[in-house]
C-alpha cells in the first residue's frame, strides 16, 4: 500500500510540473494580408527575438472547419544543382486544407550540414502564432524541415496534447523531416530537391493529416502565391 502511495505522489508531482511549464514569450509584429488565390489566404508576419527578428509567410485556406496545422522551419532548399520553393510546396498542402506558416530562410544543402538549424524559439513562437490566430485540429499537426535535436529549454518545449484536443502551446506532430544530416533526414532532403520526392512527402502529409488530395501540377506550377 505504501508503494501504491509514493507511486501516486510521484504521478501527482509529474503532472504539477507539465501543468506548471514556463512558457516562452512570443511577440509578433507586421501581420498583413497579402492575397487570396485558390480558396487560400496568404498573410505575412514577424516573428521577433531578443537576437534577431525573422519573417513568416502564412497560408491559411478557406473555410469555417478546424484546420491542421504545420511550421516550417525554412522557405527555401538550396542544392548543389537545383532549389525547392518551400513556399510553393506549403501552398500545395495548403490547397489540401492544411494551414501552414513558413519561416524565411534557406536550406543550405550544397553539401549535407546542419548549419541552418535555428534556435527553436522561432520554430515554438511560428506555432503559437498559428494556435492563437487559426481554429486548428490539434491532433493534425506537424512540423517541417530541420530542428534541434536533444535537451531544449523547458520555455520552448512543445505542450502536451490534453485528451480534449487542445494544448497550452503549440504541440507539434508529426515531423515532415529534411535539412539535416540524420540518416533518414539527409536522404529526405536530397528527395525534396526533386519533384518525385517532394509529391512522396506531400502524399504522405496528405494521410497522416487527412487532407485532400494533393495534386502533381500543384508542385509545378509557374504562378507563384507570393514573390519576394
Amino acid at each position: 500500500m505504501s508503494r501504491m502511495i509514493t507511486l501516486c505522489i510521484v504521478i501527482l508531482n509529474l503532472l504539477a510540473t507539465c501543468s506548471a511549464q514556463k512558457l516562452h514569450v512570443c511577440r509578433f509584429s507586421g501581420t498583413s494580408e497579402v492575397g487570396h488565390t485558390q480558396g487560400v489566404s496568404i498573410q505575412r508576419v514577424t516573428v521577433i527575438e531578443p537576437t534577431s527578428e525573422v519573417k513568416a509567410t502564412v497560408f491559411i485556406p478557406d473555410g469555417s472547419d478546424p484546420l491542421p496545422g504545420i511550421v516550417f522551419s525554412h522557405s527555401a532548399i538550396h542544392g548543389p544543382s537545383n532549389d525547392t520553393d518551400l513556399l510553393r510546396f506549403a501552398w500545395a498542402l495548403a490547397r489540401a486544407g492544411a494551414a501552414s506558416i513558413v519561416l524565411d530562410g534557406a536550406i543550405d544543402w550544397q553539401s549535407p550540414n546542419d548549419e541552418s538549424i535555428r534556435p527553436p524559439e522561432f520554430q515554438f513562437c511560428a506555432g503559437q502564432w498559428l494556435l492563437q490566430h487559426v481554429n486548428l485540429d490539434l491532433t493534425r499537426a506537424a512540423d517541417a524541415g530541420n530542428h534541434k535535436v536533444g535537451w531544449i529549454d523547458n520555455d520552448v518545449s512543445p505542450c502536451g496534447l490534453e485528451l480534449s484536443g487542445k494544448a497550452r502551446c503549440w504541440p507539434g506532430g508529426m515531423w515532415l523531416d529534411f535539412g539535416q544530416t540524420g540518416q533518414a533526414e539527409s536522404r529526405n532532403t536530397d528527395d525534396m530537391l526533386t519533384l518525385d520526392g517532394q509529391l512522396r512527402m506531400a502524399q504522405f502529409a496528405q494521410k497522416y493529416l487527412k487532407l485532400k488530395e494533393v495534386k502533381p501540377e500543384w508542385l509545378t506550377e509557374t504562378t507563384q502565391p507570393l514573390s519576394r
